[in-house]
């Protein structure tokens, strides 16, 4: 997190990240038709990481 929070570009952008100490459900279990539902676009660059 600290990595990605003090992230610039040249261009100006700004990152911020933080860190959330929230626990979160595991097991979760998404039916096939809803993930159906889910539209991912991948980028051109690194469009194999989505």
């Amino acid at each position: 997190v600290n990595l990605i929070g003090s992230t610039t570009t040249k261009a100006g952008l700004n990152v911020k990240a933080k860190l959330s100490k929230k626990k979160y459900e595991t097991g979760i279990k998404v039916s096939n038709e809803d993930f159906a539902r889910i539209k991912i676009k991948p980028k051109r660059f690194h469009g194999d990481w989505n």
